[in-house]
């Protein structure tokens, strides 16, 4: 990964929002968020990543949309589905940019 250290990109997503660059196509990552009980235990977790116009302009098209009962759910189907170009997360991570 371009600009960053794979590891940080995905702790960072696990619970942020992040753009990334690939090939001239800018994404944006809705990091993962989720509802919680009124006890303190989550009920579920989700992530959306969409395709922008142009570097932060607006979406033009879902690339993934993921709701599990956990935030580990999420980001293991979020690494094992394929995102861009028919190609996984760990296909396109040499090629990705944080930005």
């Amino acid at each position: 990964m371009k600009n960053a250290n794979t590891r940080d990109f995905l702790e960072h997503i696990a619970a942020q929002d992040a753009y990334v660059h690939y090939k001239g196509r800018f994404f944006f990552v809705n990091g993962c968020y989720g509802h919680w009980d009124g006890k303190g235990k989550i009920q579920w977790a989700h992530l959306d990543m969409y395709e922008l116009e142009s570097d932060h302009g607006g979406a033009i098209s879902d690339v993934c949309v993921i709701t599990k009962p956990t935030v580990r759910e999420v980001m293991e189907e979020f690494l094992r589905i394929p995102l861009i170009d028919g190609k996984t997360f760990w296909e396109l991570e040499p090629e990705l940019e944080w930005v």
